[in-house]
């Protein structure tokens, strides 16, 4: 009788490691490189239309006056694939900046419910944190901020799969501009610490830098940057995209 519930209790636990290696081996062949397949098909999908048919990632088609490759070839357009909101899945970025300033644009792609999402669009300079915060730069610094430039600050949202707002945040330098447009003068009173900034943080009330620096801590303190491996926008570039995520044309 013990020999037999052995035997029965041998069965049943072979059978129970191959059910699961059979899910093992199921859940690997949905996934590329660790990626999952149809994130990796859609990602490729959306690279391949930019480069090849010159449409962005939202779908609509780039017009032809903003592509001239005599003043710009659009292989200078860049895409690479990273996690750069910190939620663990590789993002699909986009810079369309082969051409004049007005006309750039990017994109953050991501992926949920088996279809292609757009996280931001915007100007494409960004500064990406590996806590999901970024720096959305403005395309022109026409301010009073010198070598500082403004920026939008925004932290990617999970439960909504966007990035929210936070702030915009802009400056005044006193060395770059000793008066304002309106020739006011640079504000010392307010410059307590004297290292000649102030700065406006959703708001026109300008800050010292230790009250900008405190704030700017509470989104960003401990934060690293992510620096994405940005390839070319033409045959060679899709090649080392398809080679990272493990997909094959």
């Amino acid at each position: 009788m013990k020999n037999l519930l052995k035997q029965i209790f041998a069965i049943t636990f072979s059978i129970a490691l191959l059910a699961g290696s059979a899910m093992e081996l199921n859940a690997a062949s949905k996934k590329n490189n660790g990626f999952d397949r149809q994130l990796c098909n859609a990602y490729m999908k959306a690279a391949r239309a930019f480069v090849e048919l010159h449409i962005f990632p939202d779908g609509e088609k780039i017009d032809e006056d903003m592509i001239d490759d005599e003043i710009d070839d659009f292989s200078n357009n860049k895409l690479a694939i990273c996690d750069v909101n910190g939620d663990g899945k590789p993002e699909l970025l986009v810079r369309f900046e082969a051409t004049f300033t007005a006309a750039m644009r990017g994109y953050i792609c991501g992926f949920d419910k088996k279809k292609l999402t757009i996280e931001l669009g915007g100007f494409p300079s960004f500064d990406f944190f590996d806590n999901g915060c970024l720096k959305a730069n403005v395309s022109h610094n026409h301010t009073l901020a010198g070598e500082f430039w403004p920026y939008s600050l925004l932290k990617f949202n999970r439960t909504t799969g966007k990035y929210d707002y936070i702030a915009f945040v802009d400056a005044w330098s006193k060395e770059d501009f000793p008066k304002d447009f309106d020739g006011n003068p640079f504000p010392d009173d307010i410059d307590r610490v004297g290292d000649g900034f102030i700065y406006y943080i959703e708001s026109d009330e300008p800050v010292d830098t230790p009250v900008y620096e405190k704030w700017i801590a509470r989104y960003l303190g401990g934060a690293k940057p992510v620096e994405p491996d940005w390839v070319s926008a033409d045959a060679k570039g899709l090649r080392a995209l398809e080679k990272k995520l493990g997909v094959r044309k």
